[in-house]
């Protein structure tokens, strides 16, 4: 009688064993499906939005990057009008010829301009070495 008991339970085990090789050959249930469907969705509506702003966040770190680029030009400038000891005839020019720009950057009179994706930038430059945050 030993004999039969173990021979059905070694035959149980392998039957659960088939059943658990048979329910991963089977697929995922509708409720799994739906589960991941909305975690998907939910995942979706919080990252979405940080993504649909990322033009005029590249924008925006443009125009702060190029002020601190006119800021550092007009420190420079002053410096060297300092050293030069000709303090009194700094003026934006002098700030241009730091910047040693190639393009994109003009200079008209004390304000300098830029386009930045199609939005124009002014900053205003007053003696001795200012530049003012910029002006859409």
């Amino acid at each position: 009688m030993e004999r039969g008991l173990v021979s059905d339970w070694f035959r149980w085990k392998e039957m659960a064993a088939d059943k658990k090789k048979d329910r991963w050959n089977q697929g995922l249930t509708m409720i799994e499906l739906i589960v991941v469907i909305v975690i998907l969705g939910i995942m979706s509506a919080i990252a979405v939005p940080r993504f649909l702003d990322l033009q005029g966040q590249a924008q925006r770190s443009a125009r702060d990057g190029l002020t601190s680029n006119l800021r550092s030009a007009a420190s420079l400038a002053y410096a060297q009008a300092a050293i030069n000891n000709s303090i009194g005839a700094l003026n934006a020019n002098a700030v241009y010829q730091a910047l040693q720009v190639t393009g994109g950057i003009t200079l008209t009179g004390n304000n300098f301009t830029a386009i930045i994706n199609g939005t124009p930038y002014t900053w205003a430059y007053t003696f001795p070495a200012s530049i003012s945050d910029p002006s859409p």
